[in-house]
């Protein structure tokens, strides 16, 4: 394993970059929901439509990206992504200053933004292995998912408090500047990648498609892409509805509201702190398995929280506690599973197509909360969601990926030394 990866001057730099825009993110991630329903008057619909202009971004360019990054070296394409959302993000305080800002530009900027953000994260995965090696990709993943639970603490807590101070889309200017800083330090990255090229008569749906293709004939991976995208139906669905249903209905003001969901963080945290002992005690599947067993559980007590705000915001925060941990221990494991079996040339067209089946529901299912939400009302919504979390829990647990220990490495090693000169 050689020395930590703390001392490794390059993964520092790629793991500072992705913490301080994470924060920015997470700051948004409040933020841009309440501009829709405090500054614009949103209702669920409008919310879930907002998700699902988000999410779109993976199904349309999303399984393109990952050719166009293969033929490329990543980091030039990760500088361009943090600057291009820093001037989207960054178009949201200045029409609202304007007076110009309106649910049109907001829908615009969150499928620009998430298409940004999938190519800024479908590089960081690819350039990963080369920079560090596969034989340390559960300690670097595991120290990401560390990253993205202090943010996690950090964001939603900053985000309420800026939102409450200083307006909701002028919280966002925070955001616009982290992905400033991010890409003057991918910019600084030292890393030898190779770059393969397109194969001469090769058409780029050909290759778009052996990526398709890869992650169908894995039969572990195949499986856990199902079982994520069952999941994220009802992941991006109480996404859709969430800010509404706890601003309508549990009456929770943005400071409240932002620390109940800061919760996420510190569990988060604690998953990410676990997942290197639990994988070696108990396989990587297993740690899977338990990842989704946490998320039903959640989803499971979300529709029935009731209580003064401050009992509401406490259970609301518990439900967010074991998402936290959902997202550290199926990050490590799915991350870790995917980087490890996929060779170097197809890294960036795996990557795409695992996003494309895990995230193609996400916009029908954001958008049919919001509309769900409206007709129906808000908690019959979320119990439904919980029933899809269960589904998703007990595909899984009869798979194979029960019985998965560890992960077998790639035969084809293409990588290149790191270098650090």
């Amino acid at each position: 394993m050689g020395t930590s990866l703390w001392r490794h001057p390059e993964f520092a730099k790629l793991w500072s970059a992705y913490t301080i825009s994470r924060l920015g993110s997470n700051i948004t991630l409040l933020a841009l929901p309440l501009t829709a329903v405090l500054v614009l008057g949103a209702g669920a619909t409008e919310t879930g439509l907002l998700v699902a202009a988000r999410m779109a971004a993976t199904v349309v360019p999303g399984p393109l990206l990952g050719a166009f990054i293969d033929r490329r070296t990543r980091r030039p394409v990760m500088i361009a992504a943090n600057i291009a959302s820093a001037f989207l993000i960054g178009s949201i305080p200045v029409a609202a200053w304007l007076g110009a800002l309106t649910m049109a530009q907001l829908y615009v900027v969150g499928y620009l933004v998430g298409a940004a953000g999938q190519a800024n994260d479908l590089a960081r995965q690819a350039l990963m292995p080369p920079l560090i090696g596969r034989d340390r990709l559960v300690e670097a993943n595991s120290q990401m998912q560390v990253s993205g639970a202090i943010t996690q603490i950090a964001g939603p807590s900053l985000g309420g408090i800026l939102v409450q101070a200083l307006t909701a889309p002028i919280a966002m200017a925070f955001d616009a500047a982290s992905f400033v800083v991010s890409a003057v330090l991918v910019a600084t990255l030292r890393v030898r990648e190779v770059v393969h090229p397109r194969e001469e008569g090769k058409r780029l749906w050909h290759e778009v498609s052996e990526g398709l293709r890869f992650v169908r004939d894995h039969d572990l991976l195949f499986r856990s892409v199902v079982a994520i995208a069952l999941a994220n139906i009802e992941w991006f669905a109480v996404q859709a509805v969430l800010v509404v249903y706890a601003t309508d209905e549990l009456r929770l003001p943005p400071a409240l509201l932002g620390l109940a969901l800061a919760a996420v963080g510190p569990a988060s945290l604690a998953g990410a702190a676990l997942a290197i002992p639990l994988a070696s005690r108990f396989g990587l599947g297993r740690l899977m398995i338990a990842a989704l067993l946490f998320e039903a559980i959640s989803r499971l007590m979300l529709p029935f929280i009731s209580g003064t705000a401050v009992q509401a915001a406490i259970l609301l925060g518990v439900t967010q506690a074991l998402v936290g941990v959902t997202e550290a221990l199926w990050f490590v494991g799915l991350r870790t599973l995917q980087q490890s079996v996929t060779p170097d040339r197809l890294l960036g067209r795996v990557g795409a197509a695992s996003n494309f089946v895990q995230f193609v529901v996400a916009p029908p299912a954001a958008f049919l909360a919001g509309v769900l939400g409206d007709s129906i009302g808000l908690r019959p919504t979320l119990f439904i969601q919980g029933v899809i979390a269960v589904v998703a829990l007990a595909y899984l647990f009869g798979s194979p990926i029960r019985d998965m220990r560890s992960v077998p490495l790639v035969s084809e090693e293409l990588i290149v030394a790191p270098e650090h000169g």
